[in-house]
């Protein structure tokens, strides 16, 4: 949109593009994280219960009892906040970076690899400082 100078235009009607563009894509990312990151907990979940299954027959409530047995909220609670920042960290870098492409699409693929690249390193970044923090606040 940027190259294509429609964020231009959104400037001109008086529309700030970064609440019309930006919030919803980083609100989005926030939320979708999280979810995502439930649903590969789930699918993990069965899956380790059908290689058990093929290994050892096991009822699926069994499996659950005792695969739960010695957990806790707060063994969730944690790993899926960090899932919401990194959704924050992923749609920040994302939309600065399409707001300031220029170049074509030559600009746009840069703008994309540099934003993969920021995104990964400030995730590895945000993980090592909050797993610091969920230790000492869930120890």
């Amino acid at each position: 949109m940027k190259v294509t100078e429609q964020i231009d235009a959104i400037e001109a009607s008086a529309v700030s593009p970064y609440r019309l563009l930006a919030a919803p894509r980083i609100l989005a990312c926030i939320l979708m994280l999280p979810l995502l990151t439930l649903a590969a907990d789930f699918c993990g979940l069965v899956m380790g219960w059908v290689t058990q299954a093929l290994v050892e027959p096991v009822s699926l409530h069994q499996f659950i009892n005792a695969g739960f047995s010695g957990a806790d909220f707060n063994d969730f609670l944690p790993p899926t906040f960090k899932t919401a920042v990194f959704g924050l960290i992923i749609g920040l870098i994302a939309c600065f970076q399409g707001m300031r492409t220029q170049g074509g699409a030559v600009g746009v693929g840069r703008a994309a690899t540099s934003s993969v690249v920021l995104s990964s390193l400030f995730v590895i970044l945000a993980d090592v400082v909050l797993v610091k923090i969920i230790i000492l606040f869930f120890p």
